[in-house]
């Protein structure tokens, strides 16, 4: 067993491509520190919701509340992303940030307008 292990460890150490450095001072360009201080941002909104929606778990506000926070979600992921990909950590297609941003903000709307139904 040790064995076999051994032999599968080498081979894909031989067969494995030459690694690439990442861009770590990427994160000092304005556009990358932006995008860090909105994912700080909503990391606060994302723990502020998460309070909010435990505390009206149940209620009639309580699909809106989790709305927000799913939205709150998205804008963390996609500003994670952004900021992973201008650092080249990861390589990401070009529409994913915006398609994340357009899912945040379709995820926003529904919930203000459930909160607006439910208040009404």
């Amino acid at each position: 067993m040790k064995k076999r292990l051994l032999t599968a460890i080498f081979t894909i150490l031989a067969l494995s491509g030459r690694a690439n450095a990442a861009n770590v001072a990427m994160i000092a360009s304005p556009p990358t520190l932006f995008s860090f201080f909105v994912l700080v941002i909503a990391g606060f909104c994302l723990f502020s919701s998460f309070q909010v929606l435990s505390q009206v778990k149940g209620g009639m506000l309580s699909r809106s509340w989790q709305m927000f926070f799913l939205g709150f979600l998205l804008l963390a992921v996609s500003q994670l992303a952004s900021i992973l990909s201008a650092m080249e950590f990861i390589s990401l297609p070009a529409y994913f940030t915006p398609l994340m941003l357009v899912l945040m903000a379709g995820v926003f709307a529904y919930g203000v307008y459930n909160a607006r139904k439910t208040l009404s």
